[in-house]
């Protein structure tokens, strides 16, 4: 058995093969695992997360916290008092006419969310007419306000990692429902920013590399999937893999760097072809205190300011280490792809004169600063996943994970739920893995 992609997903699906006694291997194309999940350590051992960084509890994402338990990975809450992109503020400023045009918009979107299938999108009510229309253009139809749309446009934008314009409604709606509402998504109170990992959300797949070992190899970059009648032959960097099946665990648009023999199914090849990556560059800054903590967050013109997303991330003292006061920042969407071309010390720059313009000139000031550009890593080309477009709903979304001959499918991408977390990565790889020990049973019979 071989997977390819040593992310979460196929990190994990080659553990629960391998722990089924079948013989595994993992080929990574970069020099590094963890795939969407990266950890940066301070001297210290502090850790910051410049991928994936926040869980819910165990009853919202049972399958990651199970992961942590075996894996023996502390957990410790969010800082939940800091919220400063400045949704919450400018919520809270509304006048009573604007904030009840705002709570009948959430309503509306409640109810459409509600009306989803999960199982099978394209099945979902009106889902034609839902799937053919960007959220712009629906937002446009069903919000008048222009500073609620500019809220709301931040809510997506941090969500998503890419603007209105380009996500589905659908798809937009299908994404809310599965992952258990846009509330749920932001809360620091049971949701899905509750909780971080003291060692680093990496740790898992450093964790699961450990258990495979020698299993694992790095700067494989898979070329060729050749199907047989009876196993499957991948051409790599440096090796050439004979298996009975394979996962690919790899996001969508990434599976376009592979040739197939026979071709994937034409539909199958379009649809992954369509999934766009979002945008996103992750920023850090550090200061002596948190200032911030109470303090009057200044409201400040949108196109001011180039950060959709700004948290408190700071971790707590533990033993000798002290605590670290900590900003975490996102630039998002189409301000991503700009900045991206733009240099480290540009970027810091604006970065902090955001910063500074919406909490003060402290801010202009960090002890340390860093980021990571997810556009510029050349195996995923973006974060924090892959979202559809309007009309790819409709046109077979929900085949992304069905098995092609030998050919298996996991990665976030694939899951049913909280698709572009860690929870549903897991899903994925439970699923694709399944799948393949028992189709391994029905081989040999």
């Amino acid at each position: 058995m071989a997977v390819v992609g040593a992310g979460v997903s196929g990190l994990a699906a080659a553990c629960e093969i391998a722990r089924a006694g079948r013989k595994v291997v993992v080929l990574e194309a970069s020099e590094r695992i963890g795939g969407r999940l990266l950890t940066h350590a301070l001297a210290d051992g502090t850790t910051f997360d410049l991928g994936g960084q926040w869980i819910a509890p165990r009853e919202t994402m049972p399958r990651v916290n199970a992961l942590l338990e075996r894996y023996k990975l502390r957990t410790f809450h969010q800082v939940d008092s800091a919220r400063m992109d400045l949704t919450t503020h400018k919520l809270s400023t509304l006048s009573r006419m604007t904030k009840a045009e705002w709570e009948w918009f959430l309503a509306k979107l409640d109810e459409l969310a509600a009306s989803v299938n999960v199982e099978a999108p394209a099945e979902t009510a009106d889902a034609k007419a839902l799937d053919s229309v960007s959220v712009e253009e629906w937002k446009r139809s069903n919000l008048d306000s222009p500073y609620l749309r500019d809220i709301f446009d931040q809510i997506v934008r941090t969500e998503f990692t890419l603007e209105p314009k380009d996500v589905s409604m659908l798809y937009f709606l299908f994404c809310v429902k599965s992952s258990g509402g846009i509330e749920t998504m932001f809360s620091s109170d049971g949701g899905s920013h509750t909780m971080r990992v003291a060692e680093g959300l990496a740790a898992l797949c450093d964790r699961m590399a450990a258990e495979l070992g020698d299993r694992v190899l790095l700067g494989y970059q898979v070329y060729d999937v050749i199907q047989r009648p009876d196993g499957v032959r991948i051409v790599a960097e440096g090796a050439i893999i004979e298996c009975e099946r394979v996962i690919l665990a790899l996001p969508p648009n990434q599976t376009q760097r592979i040739d197939f023999d026979p071709m994937l199914p034409r539909r199958r090849m379009w649809l992954m072809q369509r999934l766009e990556m979002g945008t996103v560059i992750k920023c850090f800054a550090l200061y002596e205190t948190p200032f911030w903590r109470g303090r009057e967050v200044q409201v400040v013109a949108p196109e001011l300011i180039v950060l959709d997303h700004t948290l408190d991330a700071s971790t707590p003292a533990e033993g000798d280490r002290p605590a670290h006061h900590a900003l975490v920042a996102f630039i998002g969407g189409d301000d991503a792809i700009v900045w991206s071309d733009r240099s480290p010390e540009e970027r810091r720059a604006v970065v902090l004169d955001s910063l500074a313009r919406v909490l003060g000139p402290e801010a202009l000031h960090p002890i340390d600063y860093f980021d990571h550009d997810w556009l510029a890593e050349p195996f995923i080309g973006g974060g924090y996943s892959c979202y559809a477009p309007p009309g790819v709903v409709t046109a077979g979304l929900e085949d992304l994970a069905k098995p092609i001959g030998r050919i298996h499918f996991a990665g976030s991408e694939t899951a049913r739920a909280y698709q572009g977390y860690v929870e549903g990565a897991l899903e994925a790889a439970e699923r694709a893995a399944q799948e393949v020990l028992t189709a391994l049973v029905h081989d040999t019979v």
